[in-house]
């Protein structure tokens, strides 16, 4: 009994480390790439919840992983090419969603390069497979060595519920109080 909610623990802990870690990583780009390089407005925190998480980047880290799975997607300039396909199909399918539930755009790319109706371009969707290839093939890897070296780790743990705790009560706090966008 005992080892089958250590397998469980272990399952959940993973995937909820693997989900905060994108969350933070889709924060920094966000925050960094979008805000203070290719917009040049300064430092804005992009996402909706108070804390460095933009908890869209840990849901589409699972769904692009789930979707290389099945097709078997390995070698890295395939997983740079497919990404960025993936990612601009996703962008699209997003708009037209954000079109029909009546909201105001969250994304405008008519000024640039190959765009389409402001929806998708060329650049964005290549600095998305970008990221793509580097979490696939550097930094998920990465993760998943230092989960199993310090999977029996207290600290690891601590660390990890922590986290956890932080993540899920800024998540309670922004729907009680509304969104900061």
């Amino acid at each position: 009994m005992e080892n089958k909610k250590q397998k469980i623990w272990n399952l959940f802990r993973d995937n909820m480390e693997c989900f905060l870690t994108y969350c933070f990583f889709g924060w920094v780009y966000e925050s960094i790439w979008c805000c203070l390089i290719y917009h040049r407005r300064g430092f804005i925190n992009r996402g909706f919840l108070f804390g460095p998480w933009l908890p869209i980047y840990g849901i589409g880290f699972f769904i692009i992983l789930g979707v290389f799975k099945l097709l078997r997607v390995k070698k890295p300039i395939l997983v740079f090419i497919v990404g960025g396909a993936i990612a601009a199909c996703a962008e699209l399918i997003a708009s037209y969603i954000i079109d029909a539930a009546g909201m105001d755009p969250m994304w405008d790319y008519h000024a640039e390069f190959l765009n389409f109706d402001g929806r998708i371009a060329l650049v964005p969707s290549l600095m998305f497979g970008l990221l793509i290839w580097v979490a696939l093939c550097l930094i998920h890897p990465g993760i998943k060595k230092l989960q199993n070296k310090f999977r029996e780790s207290k600290a690891h743990n601590i660390g990890f519920i922590i986290i956890a705790v932080l993540f899920f009560i800024d998540l309670i706090a922004r729907i009680w109080l509304g969104s900061n966008i």
